[in-house]
């Protein structure tokens, strides 16, 4: 067996900007695909300052909801 050495994949740094109304899908389909990592370029904004805070809440809401049906 010959010596095998490991390498990382080639990687850039990129830059995107995407339309408003389009943005949301855009990033989601790159993190479903698991091809990107992304950097926050707003570390100092708390989790609660961000823009999609009120989107988020709900969804965690519904699945605790919806999982409080599951076990009855």
């Amino acid at each position: 067996v010959g010596e095998m050495v490991f390498r990382s994949e080639e990687m850039c740094l990129a830059q995107l900007f995407l339309q408003s109304g389009s943005e949301y899908d855009c990033i989601s389909e790159l993190g479903e695909l698991g091809l990107v990592e992304f950097r926050d370029l707003n570390p100092s904004v708390s989790s609660f300052q961000r823009r999609f805070v009120s989107e988020i809440k709900r969804c965690e809401e519904m699945e605790r909801i919806l999982g409080k049906r599951a076990f009855h």
